[in-house]
Protein backbone atom coordinates (compact mmCIF):
# COMPACT_ATOMS: atom_id res chain seq x y z
CA UNK A 1 0.00 0.00 0.00
CA UNK A 2 1.38 3.72 -0.99
CA UNK A 3 1.97 6.46 1.70
CA UNK A 4 -0.85 7.85 0.00
CA UNK A 5 -3.33 5.14 -0.24
CA UNK A 6 -2.68 4.64 3.70
CA UNK A 7 -3.20 8.04 4.41
CA UNK A 8 -6.75 7.54 2.65
CA UNK A 9 -7.60 4.60 4.62
CA UNK A 10 -6.53 6.07 7.45
CA UNK A 11 -9.22 9.29 6.56
CA UNK A 12 -11.80 6.54 5.51
CA UNK A 13 -11.95 5.39 9.24
CA UNK A 14 -11.71 8.78 11.08
CA UNK A 15 -14.71 9.80 13.48
CA UNK A 16 -16.84 12.09 11.62
CA UNK A 17 -18.01 15.31 12.86
CA UNK A 18 -21.29 16.22 13.48
CA UNK A 19 -23.30 18.27 15.75
CA UNK A 20 -25.81 18.26 18.65
CA UNK A 21 -28.47 20.76 17.29
CA UNK A 22 -28.76 21.74 21.41
CA UNK A 23 -26.19 24.64 20.65
CA UNK A 24 -28.55 26.06 17.83
CA UNK A 25 -31.84 25.81 20.09
CA UNK A 26 -31.99 29.81 20.40
CA UNK A 27 -31.65 30.39 16.35
CA UNK A 28 -35.70 31.33 15.29
CA UNK A 29 -36.21 29.08 12.30
CA UNK A 30 -37.37 25.89 11.33
CA UNK A 31 -35.33 22.70 11.71
CA UNK A 32 -34.97 21.64 7.53
CA UNK A 33 -33.04 25.55 7.82
CA UNK A 34 -31.10 24.61 11.02
CA UNK A 35 -29.58 21.23 8.53
CA UNK A 36 -28.68 23.50 6.06
CA UNK A 37 -27.32 25.75 8.29
CA UNK A 38 -24.79 22.75 9.75
CA UNK A 39 -24.01 21.61 6.23
CA UNK A 40 -22.88 24.81 4.94
CA UNK A 41 -20.52 25.04 7.77
CA UNK A 42 -18.95 21.56 6.94
CA UNK A 43 -20.78 19.19 9.22
CA UNK A 44 -21.62 15.64 8.01
CA UNK A 45 -24.23 14.70 10.61
CA UNK A 46 -26.62 15.87 13.31
CA UNK A 47 -27.82 15.09 16.77
CA UNK A 48 -30.98 15.98 17.03
CA UNK A 49 -32.59 17.36 20.32
CA UNK A 50 -36.30 18.30 21.39
CA UNK A 51 -37.23 20.32 18.31
CA UNK A 52 -36.87 16.91 16.28
CA UNK A 53 -39.91 15.31 17.85
CA UNK A 54 -42.25 18.72 16.88
CA UNK A 55 -40.58 18.87 13.53
CA UNK A 56 -42.71 17.68 10.49
CA UNK A 57 -40.36 14.49 9.17
CA UNK A 58 -41.33 14.49 5.83
CA UNK A 59 -39.65 17.59 5.44
CA UNK A 60 -36.68 16.38 7.71
CA UNK A 61 -35.73 13.84 5.66
CA UNK A 62 -35.96 15.57 2.39
CA UNK A 63 -33.29 18.43 3.60
CA UNK A 64 -31.17 15.76 4.85
CA UNK A 65 -31.29 13.79 1.46
CA UNK A 66 -30.51 17.21 -0.81
CA UNK A 67 -27.94 18.02 1.68
CA UNK A 68 -26.40 14.74 2.37
CA UNK A 69 -26.05 15.54 6.41
CA UNK A 70 -26.53 11.95 8.04
CA UNK A 71 -28.71 11.70 11.63
CA UNK A 72 -26.19 10.32 13.80
CA UNK A 73 -29.13 10.20 16.92
CA UNK A 74 -32.01 11.60 18.29
CA UNK A 75 -32.39 12.50 22.06
CA UNK A 76 -35.47 11.83 23.85
CA UNK A 77 -36.25 11.91 27.96
CA UNK A 78 -36.34 8.34 29.32
CA UNK A 79 -39.79 9.07 30.60
CA UNK A 80 -41.01 9.62 26.82
CA UNK A 81 -39.45 6.83 25.69
CA UNK A 82 -41.12 4.21 27.86
CA UNK A 83 -44.66 5.78 27.64
CA UNK A 84 -44.29 7.27 23.41
CA UNK A 85 -41.51 4.54 21.85
CA UNK A 86 -44.11 3.55 19.29
CA UNK A 87 -43.92 6.72 18.10
CA UNK A 88 -40.54 8.23 18.59
CA UNK A 89 -39.57 5.04 16.48
CA UNK A 90 -41.37 5.61 13.75
CA UNK A 91 -40.87 8.84 13.71
CA UNK A 92 -36.52 8.34 13.53
CA UNK A 93 -37.65 5.47 10.76
CA UNK A 94 -38.89 8.11 8.69
CA UNK A 95 -35.90 10.22 8.63
CA UNK A 96 -33.48 7.30 8.48
CA UNK A 97 -32.75 7.93 11.88
CA UNK A 98 -31.34 4.33 13.41
CA UNK A 99 -30.51 5.63 17.37
CA UNK A 100 -32.04 6.81 20.22
CA UNK A 101 -30.07 8.90 23.50
CA UNK A 102 -31.71 9.16 26.71
CA UNK A 103 -29.76 12.71 27.53
CA UNK A 104 -28.90 13.89 31.56
CA UNK A 105 -30.16 11.62 34.47
CA UNK A 106 -30.08 13.08 37.70
CA UNK A 107 -28.18 12.41 40.72
CA UNK A 108 -31.21 10.18 42.70
CA UNK A 109 -30.29 7.49 39.92
CA UNK A 110 -27.22 6.75 41.44
CA UNK A 111 -26.99 7.43 44.79
CA UNK A 112 -26.81 4.14 46.13
CA UNK A 113 -25.73 0.30 44.33
CA UNK A 114 -29.30 -0.37 45.19
CA UNK A 115 -30.87 2.82 42.93
CA UNK A 116 -28.17 2.36 40.08
CA UNK A 117 -28.95 -1.55 39.98
CA UNK A 118 -32.66 -0.32 39.79
CA UNK A 119 -31.83 1.89 37.10
CA UNK A 120 -29.79 -0.43 35.27
CA UNK A 121 -32.69 -3.26 34.85
CA UNK A 122 -34.87 -0.44 33.34
CA UNK A 123 -32.18 0.57 31.09
CA UNK A 124 -31.63 -2.94 29.54
CA UNK A 125 -35.48 -3.57 29.41
CA UNK A 126 -35.68 -0.67 27.54
CA UNK A 127 -32.89 -1.28 25.20
CA UNK A 128 -34.53 -4.57 24.32
CA UNK A 129 -37.62 -2.94 23.69
CA UNK A 130 -35.82 -0.23 21.38
CA UNK A 131 -33.74 -3.07 19.72
CA UNK A 132 -37.05 -4.68 18.51
CA UNK A 133 -37.86 -1.43 16.36
CA UNK A 134 -34.33 -1.73 14.81
CA UNK A 135 -32.94 0.79 16.80
CA UNK A 136 -30.10 1.29 19.43
CA UNK A 137 -30.17 3.18 22.50
CA UNK A 138 -27.38 4.87 24.47
CA UNK A 139 -27.18 6.84 27.52
CA UNK A 140 -25.78 10.18 27.47
CA UNK A 141 -23.55 11.09 30.49
CA UNK A 142 -23.81 13.92 33.30
CA UNK A 143 -21.62 14.83 35.99
CA UNK A 144 -24.20 13.07 38.48
CA UNK A 145 -23.36 9.27 37.69
CA UNK A 146 -19.71 9.84 38.73
CA UNK A 147 -20.41 10.95 42.18
CA UNK A 148 -19.23 8.12 44.93
CA UNK A 149 -21.91 5.14 45.71
CA UNK A 150 -23.08 6.12 49.48
CA UNK A 151 -23.25 2.88 50.74
CA UNK A 152 -19.85 2.46 50.06
CA UNK A 153 -19.30 5.14 52.71
CA UNK A 154 -22.06 3.06 55.47
CA UNK A 155 -24.84 5.23 54.08
CA UNK A 156 -26.72 3.28 52.31
CA UNK A 157 -29.50 2.34 54.56
CA UNK A 158 -30.20 6.19 55.37
CA UNK A 159 -29.91 7.22 51.69
CA UNK A 160 -32.46 4.54 50.42
CA UNK A 161 -35.33 5.61 52.60
CA UNK A 162 -37.26 9.04 51.91
CA UNK A 163 -35.19 12.44 51.47
CA UNK A 164 -34.80 15.26 49.42
CA UNK A 165 -32.95 14.15 46.69
CA UNK A 166 -30.04 17.52 46.84
CA UNK A 167 -29.59 16.73 50.57
CA UNK A 168 -27.64 13.71 49.53
CA UNK A 169 -26.13 14.98 46.16
CA UNK A 170 -24.37 17.09 48.46
CA UNK A 171 -23.17 14.14 50.75
CA UNK A 172 -22.21 12.83 48.08
CA UNK A 173 -20.29 15.91 46.45
CA UNK A 174 -18.38 16.42 50.02
CA UNK A 175 -17.34 12.70 49.92
CA UNK A 176 -16.06 13.30 46.59
CA UNK A 177 -13.89 16.26 47.85
CA UNK A 178 -12.85 14.96 50.80
CA UNK A 179 -12.24 10.95 51.02
CA UNK A 180 -11.17 9.90 47.87
CA UNK A 181 -8.38 7.93 48.67
CA UNK A 182 -6.14 5.59 46.22
CA UNK A 183 -8.94 3.90 45.27
CA UNK A 184 -10.96 5.96 43.21
CA UNK A 185 -11.67 4.83 39.93
CA UNK A 186 -14.48 5.50 37.42
CA UNK A 187 -15.43 1.59 38.63
CA UNK A 188 -16.21 2.60 41.99
CA UNK A 189 -18.65 5.49 40.62
CA UNK A 190 -22.34 5.12 39.77
CA UNK A 191 -21.38 5.32 36.18
CA UNK A 192 -19.16 2.30 36.66
CA UNK A 193 -21.70 0.20 38.49
CA UNK A 194 -23.74 1.13 35.55
CA UNK A 195 -21.54 -0.03 32.91
CA UNK A 196 -21.27 -3.56 34.82
CA UNK A 197 -24.88 -4.46 35.11
CA UNK A 198 -25.86 -3.53 32.01
CA UNK A 199 -25.76 -5.72 28.56
CA UNK A 200 -27.29 -4.01 26.12
CA UNK A 201 -26.97 -0.48 26.51
CA UNK A 202 -24.22 1.59 24.97
CA UNK A 203 -22.76 5.15 25.86
CA UNK A 204 -22.83 8.45 24.84
CA UNK A 205 -19.63 10.11 26.58
CA UNK A 206 -19.96 13.45 26.97
CA UNK A 207 -16.03 14.31 27.80
CA UNK A 208 -16.67 17.80 29.37
CA UNK A 209 -18.99 16.31 32.66
CA UNK A 210 -16.78 13.42 32.55
CA UNK A 211 -13.96 16.23 33.60
CA UNK A 212 -16.08 18.03 35.66
CA UNK A 213 -16.53 14.68 37.51
CA UNK A 214 -12.65 14.86 37.97
CA UNK A 215 -12.35 11.40 35.76
CA UNK A 216 -10.26 11.10 32.88
CA UNK A 217 -12.46 10.73 29.54
CA UNK A 218 -9.94 8.72 28.35
CA UNK A 219 -9.76 6.35 30.63
CA UNK A 220 -13.81 6.09 30.22
CA UNK A 221 -13.35 5.26 26.30
CA UNK A 222 -11.53 2.04 27.76
CA UNK A 223 -13.83 0.60 29.95
CA UNK A 224 -16.52 1.22 27.54
CA UNK A 225 -14.66 -0.36 24.71
CA UNK A 226 -17.09 -1.45 21.84
CA UNK A 227 -19.99 -0.16 24.04
CA UNK A 228 -18.53 2.99 23.62
CA UNK A 229 -21.52 5.00 20.68
CA UNK A 230 -20.46 8.55 20.44
CA UNK A 231 -18.20 10.77 21.59
CA UNK A 232 -19.66 14.25 23.44
CA UNK A 233 -17.42 17.21 22.27
CA UNK A 234 -17.99 19.73 25.51
CA UNK A 235 -16.10 21.95 27.97
CA UNK A 236 -17.21 23.14 31.04
CA UNK A 237 -15.23 25.35 33.26
CA UNK A 238 -15.77 25.48 37.57
CA UNK A 239 -17.93 28.26 38.83
CA UNK A 240 -17.64 27.39 42.73
CA UNK A 241 -16.13 24.67 44.68
CA UNK A 242 -18.79 23.80 47.16
CA UNK A 243 -21.42 23.08 46.59
CA UNK A 244 -19.44 21.98 43.22
CA UNK A 245 -21.12 24.32 40.40
CA UNK A 246 -19.94 24.07 36.62
CA UNK A 247 -20.38 25.60 33.20
CA UNK A 248 -20.35 25.10 29.68
CA UNK A 249 -17.79 26.57 27.46
CA UNK A 250 -16.60 26.59 23.98
CA UNK A 251 -14.76 23.17 24.35
CA UNK A 252 -10.82 23.64 24.69
CA UNK A 253 -11.63 26.95 26.72
CA UNK A 254 -12.34 24.77 29.93
CA UNK A 255 -10.91 21.82 32.31
CA UNK A 256 -10.92 19.49 29.07
CA UNK A 257 -7.55 18.52 27.50
CA UNK A 258 -8.93 19.12 24.16
CA UNK A 259 -6.19 17.49 21.97
CA UNK A 260 -5.64 14.76 24.41
CA UNK A 261 -9.42 13.73 23.62
CA UNK A 262 -9.00 14.26 20.25
CA UNK A 263 -5.93 12.17 19.81
CA UNK A 264 -8.02 9.17 21.95
CA UNK A 265 -10.82 9.16 19.73
CA UNK A 266 -8.77 8.02 16.89
CA UNK A 267 -7.96 5.14 18.87
CA UNK A 268 -12.26 3.96 19.56
CA UNK A 269 -14.41 2.43 17.28
CA UNK A 270 -16.59 5.33 16.98
CA UNK A 271 -17.46 6.69 14.14
CA UNK A 272 -19.11 9.92 15.04
CA UNK A 273 -17.75 13.30 17.42
CA UNK A 274 -20.57 15.23 18.34
CA UNK A 275 -19.82 18.75 18.99
CA UNK A 276 -21.74 21.06 21.39
CA UNK A 277 -21.42 24.28 23.03
CA UNK A 278 -24.66 24.27 25.76
CA UNK A 279 -24.60 28.27 26.22
CA UNK A 280 -22.87 29.65 22.84
CA UNK A 281 -23.17 33.60 23.42
CA UNK A 282 -23.22 33.40 19.34
CA UNK A 283 -25.61 30.35 18.69
CA UNK A 284 -24.26 31.09 14.41
CA UNK A 285 -20.76 31.62 15.03
CA UNK A 286 -21.10 28.44 17.41
CA UNK A 287 -21.52 26.62 14.17
CA UNK A 288 -18.19 27.17 12.11
CA UNK A 289 -16.37 27.31 15.57
CA UNK A 290 -17.38 23.35 16.05
CA UNK A 291 -16.09 22.37 12.57
CA UNK A 292 -12.84 23.90 13.28
CA UNK A 293 -12.49 22.54 16.40
CA UNK A 294 -13.28 19.13 15.52
CA UNK A 295 -10.88 19.78 12.65
CA UNK A 296 -8.14 19.58 15.19
CA UNK A 297 -8.82 15.81 15.05
CA UNK A 298 -7.04 15.89 11.68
Amino acid sequence: MSRSESAEREAETRPRPAIQLHTLRNIDEPLPETVRRVANAGFEGVEFAGAFLESDPYAVREVLDETGVEPVAAHADLGLLEEDLESIADRCHRVGCDHLVIPHLGAGYFRTTTHVDALARRLDGLSNRVDSYGLELSYHTSKDPFLPLLDRFGLGIPANLPSPGLVWEQVAEALDLTVRGDDRTVETTGFGRLVSRTDELTFEIDVGWVTAGGYDPVDVFELLGDRLSLIHIADVERTRRFPPAFRSVPPGEGLLDLERVLRASRETDVDWLVFEDDHPSDPEAAVYRGRATLNRID
